[in-house]
């Protein structure tokens, strides 16, 4: 019994640390453009497709540009754009790209956000990664049967082997997919610097969906096909230098590129809070960074209590819902030029009963929201009587 547990161990870390297989695709494209048509009903899920909008025009305009610059493959490039609600984009085999009305109203016209998301998905498909997973799956399937048949022939070992690899391979699988993610990241990134888009651009976006979808947690990506966007900021920033010094080489006025000027991003850390009793207020520090910021830019604290917004007890510090917010201008520089943002809200802003609250600052510029933090815990103190 125990010998056939430590077998099953022994096998799951095993097939968790050399468990994908480097299988490479074949040198003919005939499986591509197969796997691509084969896989569109999936991909568009009953829905029509979003046809003869400026959306179409400028996804089009922006993928041919992408191909021209850095793409050889024999494929019939195609965007589709779907009519779904979902927040997403995909790509399969083929040059076939997909991208669902859900994200349309956060990139708009904006061709830098489009060259994000396009030429990260067509670097999946440039890369042949569907392929490697259409691979992969197919050896998967060929070892689940081998085992059932050694199983079958009265090979009691068989089972545990079969059970080890289902489980590892089932997470092995995931990690693959993780890694191709990332890949596509960096490649996406180097081809939208070379077809004149700035690689900012890729933040701006990962910010502008984390906003809008939220975060997984780090337990949750670890049997997920996507990693978090935290962690793809943090592996996109490895190859930042290199696209950022072919765009920079091929388009040194910027404002003339085919993306325009670079967006402004801005890089929050977790906020520290403490309780200022002294002074009478909570003190907040947010370590933040930024990019491309020439004015000062607007950080916006909201407060939230058992997820309701909390009440100003100060008008002057009240939204027209009459919720707390607290404003400040902040300076906002880079990485090596620029120190926290220091926050201090004064304890009269709450009320006795909303002195222990969460809160989350959000930055914008022009209007517009172009990161958020985590949220966090903020302790008032008692307001002192005078």
């Amino acid at each position: 019994m125990y010998r056939a547990a430590w077998c099953v161990l022994f096998l799951f870390i095993a097939f968790v640390a050399g468990f994908a297989q480097n299988l490479q695709p074949p040198s003919d494209y005939s499986i591509d453009i197969q796997l691509g048509i084969a896989t569109r009903p999936r991909m568009m899920g009953g829905n029509p497709e979003i046809i003869g909008t400026p959306a179409n025009q400028t996804g089009d305009e922006v993928l041919h540009r992408l191909v021209s610059a850095g793409f050889t493959q024999p494929y019939p490039w195609k965007l589709t754009l779907v009519n779904s609600g979902a927040v997403n984009a995909s790509s399969t085999a083929g040059g076939q790209i997909y991208v669902y009305g859900g994200i349309l109203p956060l990139i708009g016209q904006n061709k830098g956000l489009w060259a994000a998301v396009l030429s990260h998905e067509s670097a999946h498909t440039a890369r042949r990664h569907q392929i490697r997973l259409y691979l992969q799956e197919l050896y998967n399937q060929r070892m689940i049967q081998y085992y059932r048949m050694r199983a079958a022939a009265g090979d009691k070992s068989a089972n545990w082997a079969l059970i080890g690899f289902r489980t590892a391979s089932g997470i092995s699988f995931k990690k693959l997919e993780r890694d191709q993610e990332h890949d596509a990241d960096q490649q996406g990134m180097l081809t939208m610097a070379r077809a004149g888009y700035h690689p900012d651009y890729v933040f701006a976006l990962h910010h502008l969906l984390v906003m809008n979808t939220g975060e997984q947690s780090k337990f949750a990506a670890f049997f997920s096909d996507h990693p978090r966007w935290e962690t793809r900021d943090q592996r996109s920033d490895k190859v930042y230098g290199d696209a950022l010094a072919e765009f920079n080489r091929l388009w040194p006025d910027a404002a003339s590129s085919p993306g325009g000027k670079p967006p402004v991003v801005a890089f929050l850390g977790q906020p520290e809070t403490r309780e200022n009793k002294e002074g009478q207020s909570a003190d907040a520090r947010i370590p933040m960074y930024c990019r491309n910021a020439d004015v000062p830019l607007d950080v916006r604290l909201t407060f939230q209590k058992n997820n309701h917004r909390v009440r100003a007890a100060d008008p002057q510090l009240a939204d027209k819902d009459e919720n707390l917010v607290f404003h400040e201008q902040v300076v906002c520089l880079d990485k090596d030029d620029t120190g926290p943002a220091l926050f201090r809200i004064p304890a009269s802003a709450v009320t006795e009963t909303d002195r222990s609250v969460k809160s989350t600052a959000f930055v914008g510029t022009g209007g517009e929201l172009i990161a958020a933090s985590k949220a966090f815990d903020v302790h008032f103190p008692k307001v002192k009587k005078q």
